[in-house]
């Protein structure tokens, strides 16, 4: 369940803010198991996306998934990620290869 925070907690810190205007949802999915496994979905009329499936293994969480937004500039920024028991481990064009977000600090 930690897991499953600090990915939320990682995304919401890295989801850029958008103007005071609402922006409407497009399509919205979501589908919780009886063990606590989980998928959803959500896409936004300005193209701003994110997926993510939670699988239960005994006593852990893995959770995969990918985001995408506009950054300032207009540029589609995507990432993808896996969280398990090796920790959150992100990906896309702009996260440096080899750059390790479990590092202690």
């Amino acid at each position: 369940m930690f897991a499953l925070a600090l990915i939320l907690a990682c995304c919401c810190c890295c989801w850029p803010a958008e103007s005071a205007a609402s922006i409407g949802i497009v399509k919205s999915l979501a589908e919780q198991q009886s063990d606590g496994s989980y998928f959803f979905a959500y896409e936004a009329a300005n193209g701003n996306y994110r997926e993510e499936v939670g699988i239960v293994k005994e006593d852990s969480l893995e959770v995969s998934g990918v985001y995408r937004y506009l950054d300032d500039s207009g540029h589609s920024v995507e990432v993808s990620y896996v969280a398990d028991q090796n920790g959150f481990v992100p990906r896309g064009f702009h996260i440096r290869a080899g750059s390790n977000i479990n590092k202690p600090l």
